[in-house]
């Protein structure tokens, strides 16, 4: 399952695209656009579970066409390397595409819990010795010595529990040759690239952004004129991207993200040390499904088509 932070990433993206979705003069009772969170695609492997997803349908059945106009993806534990060959994979499943949005969020450091025989199994243990419980989030998060800003470590007791020091995102959009999203190019024409963490630069990201948006409007004029070719579509197809996004609250959002996620791998920890639980730490989803997970390759097909390099964070912070 996705983790706090995981879900932060996007949830304000899913606010912004949805808001500008269920504007569009679309017939709702010809197609179905749904928003899926954690919706499981198929690869030439098996099978992988993207963060959000953009699903678009015919209203009557039988249901024979299932399109997918958007695909996002975070990584939060997973290597950049691991990730970007992720998204070509799918594309490469998926070549209609006509958005895709990766999240790279990083900390400072891999977390790793304390252990149970140090000073912080005294200063953190709650309850009391014969009956040890967890703190609640505000008693732990109160707690903290370090100041509540981003490039801050949540230090409580002595220790860091999470510290997030970059977040970024990369969006491509499909270009109008109908070809398939190519995630190693960097033209600013269908591709565009910004922050959130530590400095919020976010223009060109909200821009690519709402041009992937007038695609995807535009695939909906196609896919109803397919079903329903006497249908007028001339109000959907004039209309605008119109919805607006402040990236400064989805910051802020995420900084309590942090909060929570760090409590509850405090809440693991404790667990784990005082109820004798085999489970020591808070995973991320990426690391708990990482042996589950299809193998993501290059085939020999895609290496024929492209041969430059992948994109990664451009903070080079290395992740074991």
């Amino acid at each position: 399952m996705p983790t706090v932070l995981h879900e932060a990433f996007f949830d304000h993206v899913k606010v912004f695209v949805d808001k500008y979705i269920c504007d569009l003069p679309y017939n709702r009772d010809v197609i179905s656009p749904m928003i899926h969170m954690n919706w499981s695609l198929e690869i030439a492997d098996g099978s992988v579970m993207p963060d959000m997803v953009i699903s678009v349908t015919a209203v009557e059945g039988p249901l024979e066409v299932v399109l997918i106009p958007f695909y996002g993806e975070c990584a939060l534990s997973e290597t950049d390397d691991h990730v970007f060959r992720k998204v070509e994979s799918v594309i490469l499943a998926h070549p209609d595409v006509i958005c895709v949005l990766v999240v790279l969020a990083r900390e400072a450091a891999d977390y790793t819990a304390p252990g149970c025989d140090s000073t912080i199994s005294k200063t953190l243990c709650g309850g009391t010795d014969s009956d040890p419980k967890p703190l609640t989030l505000k008693q732990f998060i109160n707690l903290r010595t370090t100041p509540r800003s981003f490039g801050e470590p949540v230090v409580i007791g002595d220790y860091t529990w999470c510290h997030l020091s970059s977040v970024e995102y990369f969006v491509w959009v499909k270009r109008d040759d109908g070809s398939p999203i190519n995630i190693r190019s960097q033209d600013p024409a269908d591709m565009a690239y910004g922050t959130l963490v530590p400095e919020i630069s976010m223009d060109a990201v909200t821009e690519m952004l709402k041009r992937g948006l007038t695609k995807i409007k535009d695939s909906f004029v196609d896919f109803q004129k397919e079903l329903e070719p006497s249908l007028d579509c001339t109000a959907l197809a004039e209309a605008t991207v119109n919805a607006q996004t402040d990236w400064r609250l989805a910051s802020k959002r995420i900084m309590g993200a942090c909060d929570i996620t760090a409590h509850r791998r405090y809440v693991a920890w404790h667990n784990a040390c005082f109820t004798k639980s085999d489970d020591s730490s808070y995973m991320d989803s990426e690391q708990a499904d990482s042996e589950e997970e299809p193998g993501i390759v290059s085939t020999s097909e895609r290496k024929r088509a492209n041969t430059s390099t992948l994109p990664g964070s451009r903070f080079k912070i290395q992740k074991s």
